[in-house]
């Protein structure tokens, strides 16, 4: 689990810097104005529900916001999402082998401190599951980050934020987040006993 946390952390500096090039180009530094998939227009209802292909999760993403690249395509995340004012929304749902939260908590501590990592650890709620909440000042964005538990899946997901709309995006996100339902792992079915 170590391995993948340091893995989504260099994902999103990684993401961080693909969106360096639009964020150059000049522009006004002020508040834009509205777009479709803004703040506003994600809170004037709800699109229809994405389903994982794999059953692992589903949620209502950000309205008007584009699904980008093909999960089956062996990408990183099980699927992204892209706004206006270059945000992204990833999400990644791995199997566990009996992670807890609190080695989830070790596990995350201990990658920060292998990449000599800075964030702000806190927790929150994804419906009834807790969750560790991070943020994370890269180059030119700023990443809210919620790792949780259910059962035997471990749930990340990753918000990318221009640093002058992080505090007018992170709490409409983490209501976003209340329509997620995480999925469950189809046991194998059992061999029939030869007669």
């Amino acid at each position: 689990v170590g391995l993948v946390v340091a893995a989504l952390l260099m994902m999103a500096l990684m993401a961080d810097l693909r969106h360096l090039s639009r964020h150059l180009g000049g522009g006004a530094r002020g508040k834009p104005g509205p777009r479709k998939g803004d703040a506003a227009d994600i809170a004037k209802g709800e699109g229809p529900r994405y389903v994982d292909p794999s059953g692992l999760f589903s949620f209502v993403p950000p309205r008007n916001w584009v699904r980008v690249g093909n999960p089956a395509s062996g990408g990183f995340y099980n699927v992204v999402f892209q706004g206006p004012y270059g945000m992204d929304l990833c999400i990644q749902v791995v199997a566990t082998n009996g992670l807890t939260f609190d080695k989830l908590i070790e596990s995350l501590r201990r990658v920060e401190r292998n990449l000599a990592a800075d964030t702000h650890m806190d927790f929150a709620y994804v419906g009834p599951y807790r969750a560790v909440k991070r943020s994370v000042q890269l180059f030119k964005s700023r990443v809210l980050l919620l790792d949780f538990i259910t059962g035997d899946l471990a749930h990340h997901v990753q918000f990318s934020v221009p640093p002058h709309l992080y505090d007018e995006y992170e709490p409409v996100f983490l209501r976003l987040m209340q329509t997620y339902e995480p999925g469950r792992i189809l046991v194998a079915p059992e061999p029939s006993a030869a007669p």
